[in-house]
């Protein structure tokens, strides 16, 4: 086709061919093959984002549960915000300053204050102990007494200049509140009492008419120096070390006893940790027998402490919460203590790397959990319960099923509407009734009524398997039928191999309504050996008086199981729920 366009130099006829005057529409098409091809992408952009969104939304809390389960009590109780725990620093020298204790300070005239504070501090006369930076120390003191300051002084004396809010600080500071700052910030490895028990309970403080720096035998000493510190309030020896001349520390003795060793019962050391997460080991020779400790202490506090060190025994089996690291025997040999009256005590400090401070920082909270409670017998009950519950309720839900699916009998549909009513029944109108018929069989304080009920099936779960079995061709129960089988033989090999998803889901919602189960032993048990894991953490928390490091990592141990089942059976889970009802 000719077109003609109009120039200044005259008129100019130029053949254009036909797709040109078609290309509008030619784009036109490709904008609308291009839209149809984008629009789906960025449908499924959109969907994967807000799984993802909803995916990280729904896991803080579990997240959270997991960060606070490592943390240390310290961590908890600060006005701070951390989700993550504080990483732990295995310092190869002691003692030392911990920089992070005043990390996050409050106020005005902080670079003017802090100075200050600190040249009160050394105004009170407060000695430094030998081997700690003291510009580092001071420093963080003054920090301290500024964060002290900051919280004690009244609001109005903050508005004054930097000079009369040293002034005015100046009659709050002394030598007992430097101390108490530099306990704060200042990490160092202490001990001071050694004191066994045997099992006439009679107890003797071990090289108690030894100064108590000489009451163990350094074995280290390019390692290590002890110094004899005296206090107010106690006397102790400070662990001066550096473990850069080696990776051990060896501290021993052999001590008079004042009953038989073969009594030794319990060895107990009044100690102060330097948070650095160090591994503290104990092994004890009597008799020509060398015992060992089942596990490390982690030095991985700060504060004063009692750790305890026991031969095994009944208290091992029972209910109380065990504050003790058991000894087991580890080797026999004549060359050990074998005196009857005489015990050696070797305490050993090994160094622990970044990977291994945080290994046991991991650990720490959830071997407080196993030693506060009988973990592994809640533990048991609950799987017990689990298993029974899981298979009566597979059996007489499905079998009632089956007989409402497949069977023709009078009033089956009566029968199956009033099932559905007892849907509509609260379950704390039945509780009472519940407690009293399971009382009066005698079964109070007992397992049964915790999976006695079960065997009598659910309404929902009946429900649910009826319309799956509903959708079952005939044809295969017609056949079946043919070649001679029974009703009972049909439920057997015909239906419950086609239902395995809805057995599959039946059998989650009943595991975790098992597992989880708190108001059935609230009512029923009073027996603590009969606690489930649900009610015995329940028990653990009120013995720690709801810490929240502790609780958190009781339940992460609780929850794992729940979370591991599902994700491993979600597959089973999803067809039971997505197939009830399906014809085919």
């Amino acid at each position: 086709m000719d077109f003609c366009l109009f120039n200044p130099e005259g008129l100019a006829c130029v053949q254009r061919t036909y797709a040109i005057t078609k290309s509008p529409f030619l784009w036109g098409e490709l904008s609308v093959d291009i839209l149809m091809t984008v629009k789906p992408l960025f449908h499924k952009l959109f969907v994967y984002a807000l799984l993802i969104i909803g995916t990280v939304i729904f896991s803080i809390p579990f997240v959270w549960m997991a960060t606070t389960s490592v943390k240390m009590d310290r961590e908890l109780f600060v006005e701070e915000f951390n989700l993550l725990p504080i990483s732990p620093e295995p310092r190869p020298y002691s003692p030392f300053v911990d920089t992070q204790y005043y990390e996050h300070l409050e106020g005005p005239f902080q670079p003017v204050l802090i100075p200050a504070f600190a040249g009160l501090a050394r105004d009170t006369g407060f000695k430094m102990p030998t081997g700690i930076d003291t510009v580092t120390a001071y420093y963080h003191l003054g920090r301290g007494l500024y964060d002290r300051m900051w919280r004690s002084l009244p609001s109005a004396v903050w508005d004054l200049a930097p000079v009369q809010i040293i002034t005015r600080a100046r009659r709050e500071v002394d030598r007992n509140e430097v101390n108490r700052i530099f306990n704060n910030v200042a990490r160092q490895l202490s001990f001071s009492q050694i004191r066994v028990r045997n099992t006439d309970l009679v107890v003797q403080e071990l090289g108690a008419d030894t100064p108590v720096a000489q009451r163990l035998d350094n074995e280290t000493p390019d390692v290590v120096t002890l110094r004899p510190i005296e206090e107010a309030y106690q006397t102790y020896t400070l662990l001066n070390y550096d473990f850069s001349n080696g990776d051990r520390i060896v501290l021993s003795k052999v001590f008079d006893l004042d009953f038989d060793a073969a009594d030794l019962q319990r060895i107990q050391l009044h100690l102060r940790p330097d948070d650095s997460w160090h591994e503290l080991w104990l092994t004890v020779e009597r008799n020509g027998v060398r015992y060992s400790a089942e596990r490390a202490l982690s030095l991985g506090n700060f504060t004063w402490m009692t750790a305890t060190w026991q031969t095994p025994g009944p208290d091992d089996v029972s209910n109380k919460i065990k504050t003790w690291t058991l000894l087991h025997e580890a080797a026999h040999s004549p060359d050990f203590i074998s005196d009857p009256r005489r015990v050696k005590l070797t305490f050993e400090i090994r160094r622990n790397g970044f990977f291994g401070a945080w290994w046991s920082k991991l650990r720490f909270n959830y071997h407080r959990v196993l030693d506060h409670i009988p973990l592994w017998d809640y533990t048991k009950t609950s799987l017990f319960l689990v298993v029974v519950s899981i298979g009566l309720t597979l059996v007489s839900c499905s079998l009632v099923a089956y007989g409402f699916a497949r069977l023709q009998w009078p009033g089956r549909e009566v029968c199956f509407v009033l099932m559905l009513a007892t849907m509509m029944i609260p379950p704390q109108v039945t509780m009472i009734p519940h407690f009293l018929i399971w009382k009066s069989m005698g079964a109070y304080d007992t397992l049964l009524p915790l999976w006695g009920g079960h065997a009598f099936g659910n309404a929902f779960f009946i429900f649910l398997l009826r319309q799956f079995m509903k959708g079952i061709p005939r044809d295969l129960e017609d056949s079946a039928r043919i070649d001679g089988c029974g009703f009972l033989r049909i439920y057997w090999h015909i239906i419950l191999p086609l239902i395995k998803p809805s057995l599959a889901t039946i059998a989650i919602f009943t595991f975790m309504a098992t597992w989880n189960d708190f108001m059935g032993p609230l009512i029923y048990i009073a027996d603590q050996r009969l606690y489930p894991l649900a009610f015995g953490l329940y028990a653990f928390a009120v013995q720690v008086n709801n810490n929240p490091a502790l609780t958190m990592a009781a339940g992460l141990i609780m929850t794992l199981p729940v979370i591991v089942l599902f994700f491993f059976a979600q597959r089973y889970f999803i067809q039971g729920a997505t197939l009830t009802g399906m014809k085919g």
